[in-house]
């Protein structure tokens, strides 16, 4: 069942109740005033018949029904009995048998009133005292018109009730169609959206109401895909490319090599290319696994907690194992007299690779001049910086040094892929940590890294 089905039936349904509540309180209103008007009615014919058979000391029978015909308006099924006090009817010479039980003679001398309702016929009596004596009148009739009108009442009620929920329904479905139309537009408009054309927008609307905050957040994420996108393009033409000038120089100097037959010196020159260039796909190879690692969730990687200290030592040792001409100093600044405020909690092999990085490119593109590293803790966070006196980075490329295989001018005369920095910030970002990078050109380049702990 459709969304504008389900609310039409609920839009009627709820008027529904709120119909039949209003049409049994008009009902029950309209009855409760009517048995009151009746019983208004009856009362005052036994205090008219108390004032006209009191007044005298004996009336006859025709004088008794000459009244009910001329000051009374007949009733239908109407009785007026007056009974004294031994429970016999008075001012009637005729033979009358008791038209009314002797419960309710005396319940009525007891209360001094009576009133009931007993399948369709409404009684009232008084209690009348008098200098002839204590009496009891009783009047009783059938509200046949009363019950009439209810009754036509009723079945107005039912039948308006039933043609309201019918027109109701259908001007609920028009409304809720015309509400839902946007919603219909957006499905329309969301299905022509494909790979190729991830550039186009639904439209915001007013920019008010819900509608429009739901075309304003699929447009959001429609900007976020069409970046991913993009990036994924440019990563696997990044990665083409760059796996491909190994590939191809690798392929090249074996097939140059099996052209002929080469003496030792020979092949040992072709073979140390080739070695030169499997070990630059192999670390390039590396660095886009470790990139797609450090792209996933973070709940799927195993996080521990780790000394920075100790970590930053690790990664100095292993970047002076593999550059033995490299000139690093480790400064600490506000230790801690507790070590446990240097925890932080992350992967540690995550965060050894993107150390090792950014303490290899200081070495490389200072050409192995000193290096400073200095880590400064606070009571919220642990700040690493890595200052080198190497070539610096142009000003116009600080926006881009993050992306994937992208690369300064000047440096293209270095050994490198581009796809170091790209790896350690995805590498903090995942830790919840900050990458930033000032540089001047020519003087060098300071690289902070800002973890926070816990």
């Amino acid at each position: 069942m459709k969304i504008k089905t389900k609310l039409s039936l609920l839009f009627t349904f709820t008027i529904a109740l709120f119909l039949i509540g209003l049409n049994l309180f008009i009902y029950s209103i309209s009855k409760s005033f009517a048995s009151s008007d009746f019983f208004y009615r009856l009362r005052m014919r036994t205090y008219a018949a108390a004032n006209v058979y009191l007044e005298e000391d004996e009336v006859s029978n025709k004088v008794f029904q000459g009244f009910q015909k001329v000051l009374l308006e007949k009733l239908p099924g109407e009785t007026i009995m007056l009974y004294d006090s031994i429970n016999q009817p008075a001012f009637i010479r005729d033979s009358v048998p008791t038209a009314f039980p002797v419960t309710v003679i005396e319940k009525t001398r007891r209360e001094k009133t009576y009133k009931s309702k007993i399948s369709g016929t409404y009684t009232y009596g008084i209690y009348y005292p008098d200098n002839q004596g204590n009496f009891v009148i009783l009047a009783s009739a059938a509200d046949k018109i009363g019950d009439a009108k209810l009754t036509q009442l009723g079945n107005g009620l039912l039948i308006s009730f039933f043609f309201s929920i019918f027109i109701l329904f259908f001007i609920g479905r028009f409304f809720t169609m015309r509400m839902l139309k946007p919603v219909n537009d957006i499905i329309n408009h969301v299905n022509s959206i494909t790979d190729s054309n991830l550039n186009l927008r639904l439209s915001e609307g007013n920019g008010k109401d819900e509608l429009a905050e739901l075309a304003i957040t699929f447009n959001n994420m429609l900007e976020r895909l069409q970046k991913a996108f993009e990036l994924q393009q440019n990563f696997v033409a990044s990665a083409s490319h760059e796996l491909r000038t190994p590939l191809t120089s690798i392929i090249g100097n074996i097939e140059v090599l099996l052209s002929r037959h080469r003496n030792a010196d020979e092949y040992k020159i072709v073979l140390q290319t080739v070695l030169e260039e499997a070990e630059r796909l192999h670390k390039l190879s590396d660095g886009l696994l470790n990139i797609a690692q450090a792209s996933s969730d973070i709940n799927n990687i195993k996080m521990e907690y780790i000394r920075i200290d100790e970590l930053l030592e690790e990664s100095k040792n292993a970047v002076q194992n593999q550059m033995s001409e490299s000139k690093m100093d480790l400064y600490f600044e506000n230790m801690p007299v507790n070590s446990d405020d240097l925890l932080i909690k992350g992967n540690k092999n995550l965060l050894i690779i993107a150390f090792e990085n950014l303490l290899e490119n200081a070495n490389k593109f200072s050409e192995n001049k000193n290096i400073k590293i200095d880590l400064a803790n606070s009571p919220e966070s642990i700040c690493v910086a890595i200052t080198d006196t190497g070539i610096g980075i142009p000003e116009k490329d600080l926006n881009n040094i993050f992306q994937t295989f992208y690369r300064s001018e000047n440096a293209r005369s270095y050994s490198g892929s581009g796809v170091g920095l790209s790896l350690c910030h995805k590498i903090f970002q995942l830790h919840n940590g900050d990458l930033s990078v000032k540089s001047e050109l020519g003087i060098g380049t300071v690289v902070t890294v800002v973890l926070k702990k816990g």
